[in-house]
């Protein structure tokens, strides 16, 4: 029975730290803010806080004459593999990539997203027209971002202001994953990569493997 229990307590810790989810949250406009974020936990990495430095203590010196190290034997490889395998390969990881690129895209969070841009120039005409050609843009772009990638709450303000000149953003942006997903994404690469490896290794399981330059006898040196 605690075994029992033991392993119920393993198996929910794993599934509770699946679901805990990591991500960076960087935050622009007046200064940028970079801040990962670990569940609920919150970090800032940048601005860095200002650490004073500590004096370092003297290295002691080494006393003693160094032991020699042992010369390593060079492990043994398999040999190189031919036009068709490395086409299979390229093949295989193009493959993998496409499918871990696409499950990496449904599985990422984008939250928060909040963004306000602000147009202006001096010229009204210029700045009426960039508004106009990012409004088209944003909402060209963002159904098929909302498609691709999971945005539960996107807030995005565009605005005109011709008492100033330039163009002015400020705006929150987070991108977090579960860790399950993680391993998900990672699985996706990896099992068809070492599926392509296991065909490789079994199509030279027969053939002598190299071990580097032996070292001549001396009966090879004086002939």
């Amino acid at each position: 029975m605690t075994a029992l229990t033991v392993i119920g307590i393993i198996v929910l810790l794993v599934l509770l730290i699946g679901f805990v989810r990591l991500g960076a949250v960087v935050a622009f406009g007046d200064g940028l803010r970079v801040r990962l974020r670990v569940g609920a936990v919150c970090v800032t990495v940048y601005p860095r806080k200002k650490r004073k430095k500590r004096a370092k203590p003297p290295k002691e010196e080494k006393s003693g004459s160094e032991t020699p190290k042992k010369p390593k034997q060079k492990k043994r490889s398999l040999p190189k593999p031919s036009l068709d395998e490395l086409l299979d390969l390229a093949d295989t990881a193009f493959g993998a990539l496409r499918a871990t690129v696409r499950r990496a895209c449904k599985r990422l969070r984008i939250d928060p997203m909040e963004l306000t841009v602000v147009f202006g120039d001096w010229d009204p005409a210029l700045a009426a027209m960039l508004y106009g050609s990012a409004n088209t843009l944003m909402f060209a772009v963002m159904p098929r971002a909302e498609e691709t990638f999971d945005i539960p709450d996107p807030s995005l303000h565009l605005r005109l202001d011709y008492d100033r000149q330039g163009v002015a953003a400020e705006g929150t942006l987070g991108v977090s994953v579960r860790v399950c997903d993680l391993f998900a994404i990672a699985l996706t690469l990896l099992v068809p990569m070492a599926k392509w490896y296991l065909r490789y290794q079994k199509a030279h399981k027969n053939d002598k493997t190299t071990t580097g330059q032996s070292a001549k006898t001396p009966e090879q040196q004086t002939a």
